[in-house]
């Protein structure tokens, strides 16, 4: 079985070659009007049915492209991402000819002012230009997610309106890790590094499965073709407390080489809230736990290289640390017990706690691209390799408190230290095929996970030689998953057609001190599109995806935290995957996109409260307990009311139809939930060098999974001031003016109704200084483009 796939492979590959063979060849040059040869030019011929055969200029402007058959081609120059020529052409035989460029005097010298949008929305993904975005800058990739449409930041969770469980991606590569981890990753990425973050609700089958309402694409700045840039920067944030950041980048390309770097650093502190309410039959609990977060510090370091060793083979390597020192004072967190009459409280219990936390991550890839012909077959090939280490450590003391002293008694004093080694390594190749009238692609993935935590408890009212002072726990957690997809595209005059499947297979084993469990399982993910281009200004599309969302090891680890008397918190060994069906429609037309969608999720998981009624103690614990049917609509409409004024308009409705899968919660919730955002982008001079964002998104009260959820809102302004020729840029951002970020949740555990409001500090100022500099001795010339839409081209 092992041979048949490579044997396939190899059929294919003989059998695109033979297609292939009797290819007609256009070459030629690109000059200027100098009759200067002209390097890195991309020359693309499109034939009839949307087919695209491309080819890059070498040192000497030359160029060859092979059309696999005769017929009507259109020629197209491009620099840039901006088409400088377009002439049709009937291509018989060979074919070589000349193009001279005549606008300008030489095209490296050309400074492009083309109008990119704030958001392009593509046939399966949301782009979000964070360059465009004056929300944006000086903050990090979690303040940028906050201001893109459809996405959600509650509580340092990143979400999809509608869809929950995302993964996220750093330029097509996935990021292993999750949860508290993976917010204080994103954390030390900053907003002034990355180009753009790309939404995709229904990723194709090339993609990982995991993360079932989809992916998020970070994609980080590249340098311009015979130029060096640089940029340094620093911000303040003021929350409750203060947070400062520094940091830089350095990006260049000359000819066949091309590196890039950035680094951050921040330091400071932000305070979160929670609050909740527990209603037993006798005595209402009133929860208030505040916490003082510290990052200090935070930093990151990558830097890249990418060589060409012909104009067929590619090279390149990336490494990437990031390292976040995280302090957490809980002091003072009070329940208060009342009655039911809520009249007379009866005691407090108080918790005193303190934690401390280091989490170095490394990762290194290296990466190999081979293009075997001009019409455009190519393969490439990933090695990646990543490391997380934490180290942590929470102790606290708890009692009861009555009229403000305490019950010795009732006094209880732990401590829990953790140590945390994941280390993942993954080889991935892609193959590209463009045969007849069809574009093939392939490939293979292996994916190794090897995850080590030992934990510790200490019972510190106990002395050290009894045997409950210390627990011990060593858990194991080895994943490894194979994957292999094949996708193929077909273009019919109007029409495209894309069908893909991508199998995984996952073998799981996991261990700790008192157990040992094992899971092995293959998994098959279709993904199907179909896009009818109606004329020039509107199309009709259709996309189907099934998606994997994995538990973390955290939530599989069996063994209990004690945050105080009345709180554990623990993982589940048998908890189950979660899969979702995605089904989306759209329909654009000029600046308005329509899109109706379906999700089903099965066994969907989160840390659920269990609460026993008779002694009043909650274990949280993470469960296969719900089921969700999800039907919604989704309007976006982008206009110019002034020509000084960009305005981005989405409303958003669903209904949701959850069903509990266990019996201590409510079983079934349904309900409507609805929002809208304005996103303005307003020029305030001529030169547009000061420009202010203003930023407005609500949704009503409605329900999620199987909690009921209040309003949420947030109001944002931004300012932003460009001078010395766009090389100084100041910047004012307020975040949450309104204090509208403070959505309570409510259900049912054991008959015993719960409430909680968590709040992280969103209300906020931040300003921040960027000045870049560089090799500017190519900017010869100016050329105005207009408002043409980006013509740059985003993977699919």
């Amino acid at each position: 079985m092992r041979c048949r796939v490579p044997r396939l492979i190899l059929l294919v590959i003989f059998f695109c070659f033979g297609a292939v063979s009797q290819a007609q060849s256009i070459t030629g040059n690109v000059l200027n009007a100098g009759h200067k040869k002209l390097s890195d030019v991309e020359v693309i011929a499109m034939s009839e049915a949307n087919e695209k055969f491309s080819s890059i200029t070498d040192i000497n402007g030359q160029f060859q492209i092979k059309v696999p058959k005769e017929g009507n081609y259109t020629i197209q120059i491009i620099q840039n991402g901006e088409q400088l020529i377009s002439e049709k052409t009937l291509i018989n035989s060979d074919l070589h000819k000349d193009f001279k460029i005549e606008a300008v005097q030489n095209i490296e010298g050309v400074v492009i002012k083309s109008e990119k949008r704030l958001i392009d929305r593509k046939i399966d993904r949301l782009v979000f230009n964070v360059e465009k975005s004056v929300s944006a800058q000086g903050g990090d990739i979690l303040d940028t997610l906050r201001v893109i449409p459809g996405v959600q930041v509650k509580n340092d969770e990143i979400s999809i309106i509608g869809k929950s469980g995302v993964s996220v991606l750093l330029d097509d590569r996935i990021v292993q890790l999750s949860g508290n981890d993976l917010v204080n990753y994103l954390k030390s990425i900053s907003s002034d590094d990355v180009k753009s973050i790309e939404i995709i609700t229904t990723p194709p089958a090339k993609y990982d499965a995991q993360g079932n309402s989809g992916l998020i694409n970070i994609k980080y700045k590249t340098g311009k073709n015979n130029n060096w840039n640089a940029s340094i920067r620093g911000s303040y944030t003021q929350k409750t407390y203060a947070l400062g950041a520094v940091g830089g980048n350095f990006l260049y390309k000359k000819n066949k080489l091309a590196v890039s770097s950035n680094f951050s650093y921040s330091e400071g502190a932000q305070k979160n809230i929670d609050q909740n309410v527990m209603g037993f039959s006798s005595e209402t609990w009133v929860g208030y736990q505040p916490r003082k977060v510290t990052y200090d510090p935070s930093l990151g370091f990558r830097v890249g290289a990418d060589y060409d060793i012909s104009n067929k083979i590619s090279l390149g390597a990336i490494f990437l640390t990031q390292v976040s020192n995280m302090k957490i004072n809980n002091r003072n967190n009070v329940i208060s017990v009342f009655d039911n009459s809520m009249l007379n409280k009866q005691y407090d219990i108080i918790t005193n706690a303190q934690s401390n936390s280091k989490s170095p991550a490394n990762s290194l890839n290296f990466h190999a691209l081979y293009k075997i012909d001009s019409v455009g077959t190519k393969l490439s090939l990933d090695v990646d390799y990543f490391n997380y280490k934490e180290k942590s450590d929470y102790r606290f003391t708890s009692g009861n408190f009555y009229n403000d002293v305490e019950d010795i008694s009732t006094q209880q004093n732990g401590s829990n230290y953790g140590k945390l080694n994941l280390n993942n390594t993954s080889v991935k190749s892609d193959l590209e095929i463009p045969m007849k009238g069809l574009k093939l692609s392939m490939g293979a993935k292996i994916s190794f996970s090897n995850t080590t935590n030992d934990l510790s408890l200490f019972n510190l009212n106990l002395g050290e030689t009894d045997p409950g002072y210390r627990q011990v726990n060593n858990f194991d957690y080895k994943e490894n998953t194979q994957a292999g997809y094949v996708s193929a595209e077909k273009a019919i005059d109007k029409w495209t057609f894309q069908l893909g499947l991508r199998a995984e297979n996952t073998n799981i084993k996991g261990s700790n001190s008192n157990e040992t469990f094992t899971r092995d399982y293959i998994k098959f993910f279709p993904t199907a599109y179909v896009l009818y281009a109606v004329n020039k200004n509107s199309s009709l599309s259709a996309n189907y995806s099934k998606r994997i969302n994995r538990p973390s090891f955290e939530f599989l680890n069996p063994f209990r935290t004690v945050t105080n008397q009345y709180t554990y918190i623990e993982g589940n060994p048998f908890l189950q995957p979660s899969y979702t069906d995605n089904v989306e429609a759209n329909y654009t037309y000029k600046n308005w996109a329509n899109k109706i969608y379906y999700t089903r999720l099965s066994d969907g998981f989160q840390q659920l409260p269990v609460i026993d009624p008779v002694t009043n103690i909650q274990i949280v614990r993470p469960e296969n307990y719900f089921e969700t049917n999800t039907f919604g609509i989704n309007e976006s409409y982008t206009f110019k009311a002034f020509s000084w004024i960009e305005t981005v308009a989405s409303a958003d409705a669903f209904y949701s139809d959850s069903k509990s899968l266990v019996n201590f919660t409510n079983p079934s919730l349904a309900g409507w939930n609805l929002g809208f955002s304005v996103y303005n982008t307003l020029n305030l001079n001529k030169s547009k060098t000061l420009q202010a964002g203003l930023n407005y998104e609500y949704s009503l009260p409605g329900v999620q999974d199987i909690y009921k959820s209040t309003s949420r809102s947030n109001m944002s302004i931004s300012f932003a001031y460009s001078l010395l020729n766009n090389n100084l840029r100041l910047g004012l951002v307020a975040n949450d003016l309104f204090d509208g970020q403070r959505t309570t949740y409510s259900a049912y555990s054991n008959g015993v109704k719960i409430s909680f409001k968590n709040y992280y500090d969103t209300r906020n100022f931040r300003i921040s200084i960027t000045y870049k500099f560089g090799n500017k001795k190519v900017s010869v010339e100016q050329k105005d483009f207009g408002n043409e839409d980006e013509k740059a081209r985003a993977s699919s």
